[in-house]
């Protein structure tokens, strides 16, 4: 893909990776009906879904993020993790919405 300076979302997905990774989980791109959920994560048989964008500016990137995730009929956890301030600790479908500092700070997903 190259060098991308703007690429905001795929830095923390990175990040998101790495953080996982450092638990102990197996991560890696999932795909669900042809959507792409990143990074998933595995550690002992309980998995975690995260979709990682900079911010929830428009209801198009809503729909998106949240949307993929909601395509998965499992009951493990699963995260919209943004960069700026939206709409926080909220609980949609069972999907949460965490800032990516605070993401960091969950002890156990």
């Amino acid at each position: 893909m190259g060098f991308r300076p703007d690429d905001i979302s795929g830095y923390m997905e990175n990040i998101i990776y790495l953080e996982l990774r450092s638990r102990g989980y197996k991560v890696w791109v999932g795909n669900c009906e042809g959507k792409e959920i990143d990074p998933m994560g595995e550690l002992n048989g309980k998995r975690v879904y995260v979709q990682a964008t900079e911010e929830l500016e428009n209801e198009r990137i809503v729909k998106r993020e949240f949307g993929n995730l909601m395509r998965i009929e499992d009951n493990h956890p699963k995260y919209v993790v943004i960069l700026k301030d939206g709409p926080l600790n909220e609980d949609t479908d069972g999907i949460k919405c965490r800032r990516l500092i605070d993401f960091f700070m969950i002890r156990e997903f």
